[in-house]
C-alpha cells in the first residue's frame, strides 16, 4: 500500500542562538546570509514534514503519541546540512527505528547526523504489530531574529 494515509507532524521553529558561518549560498527563500540584518544574528528555522507511507496499524495509532515519537526523532535537528534532507523512518514492532533512503536505494536519500545524537532517538514507544514507514523531509532556512 503506497500513498499518503495521514499527516503525522508538521512543526517549525528550531531557533539557534549562535551565528552561523556566513556563506554565499542562498536559502529556500532566496535570501543569502549576508542579506540578513547585520545587527541581529540570523536564526535557523527547521521545518519537518512527516507522512505515513505504509502502516497497516495506522488506524489504531494514537495520533498524539505518534506525533510525539516523530518529534523526539527530528527535534534535535537545529540545522540541516545542505538545507534539506529526505529519508524514510520505519518504526519496527518492539521499539526500534530504522532510517533509510525514501526509495530504498542505498545511494539516495540524506539522513542528517542530528538524528543520531543519542540512542533514545532511534527508539519508539508505539505498540505496533507490523512495521510503519514514514516519509520524512526536513528543510532549513535562515531568517532574521526577532527584535
Amino acid at each position: 500500500m503506497r500513498g499518503i494515509l495521514m499527516v503525522v507532524a508538521v512543526f517549525a521553529g528550531c531557533w539557534t542562538g549562535s551565528s552561523p558561518v556566513v556563506e554565499k549560498a542562498s536559502d529556500a527563500s532566496g535570501a543569502t546570509p549576508a542579506s540578513l540584518d547585520a545587527g541581529a544574528p540570523p536564526i535557523s528555522l527547521v521545518t519537518s514534514f512527516v507522512v505515513v507511507e505504509q502502516c497497516p496499524d495506522s488506524k489504531k495509532l494514537d495520533p498524539k503519541l505518534a506525533n510525539r515519537e516523530i518529534d523526539e526523532l527530528v527535534g534535535p535537528c537545529k540545522k540541516v546540512p545542505g538545507g534539506a534532507a529526505h529519508f524514510s523512518a520505519t518504526l519496527i514492532p518492539g521499539g526500534r527505528v530504522e532510517l533509510a533512503s525514501p526509495s530504498g536505494d542505498p545511494a539516495g536519500g540524506v539522513v542528517p547526523t542530528c538524528l543520531l545524537q543519542n540512542q533514545g532517538q532511534l527508539k519508539h514507544k508505539l505498540r505496533l504489530v507490523q512495521r510503519c514507514k514514514f516519509d520524512v523531509k526536513l528543510e532549513e532556512r535562515l531568517a532574521e531574529s526577532p527584535r
